[in-house]
């Protein structure tokens, strides 16, 4: 199976476990010491299957779930180069009372053999979230740690 293959699988098997809080499913993906960094908005930097999927869910309860519609695209096809695969999208999240937030950024995942050894979510739109949040996200945290 090829990387671009492969991150399809696990981005599917990530939309199935924000559905059903079941983080088992994604272990196959990430290798045991596996790095997720996240630059812009909330910034981290975490290690190992265990504390990137703590992590992953904490933000996914506290932020993402608060909202009424939550739609995932990409917006342009996956770039594959070796080990490396690119990939922008668009995040759109709506609640009552304040206009759509839409959270545009790239990830990046480096794979070793079929598992990820690194993956980078970055924010191409930081200041106009930081400025949603400031006045329609009262009770919002997309914090990770």
């Amino acid at each position: 199976m090829s990387i671009l293959e492969r991150f399809i699988a696990y981005a599917q098997d990530f939309e199935q476990t924000y559905v059903d809080d079941d983080w088992s499913r994604l272990t196959q993906y990430f290798k045991p010491n596996a790095v997720y960094e996240v630059t812009g908005g909330a910034p981290c930097t975490l290690t190992g299957p265990a504390a990137i999927f703590r992590g992953m869910k904490k933000s996914l309860d506290n932020f993402d779930r608060k909202f009424v519609e939550r739609r995932v695209e990409m917006t342009a096809p996956p770039q594959v180069e070796g080990d490396t695969l690119m990939l922008d999208w668009l995040v759109t999240y709506e609640r009552p009372g304040a206009p759509p937030v839409p959270l545009r950024g790239r990830s990046v995942a480096r794979y070793e053999g079929d598992a990820i050894a690194h993956l980078k979510d970055s924010l191409s739109n930081e200041d106009a979230v930081i400025s949603w949040m400031a006045k329609h996200g009262a009770g919002l945290d997309p914090s990770y740690v």
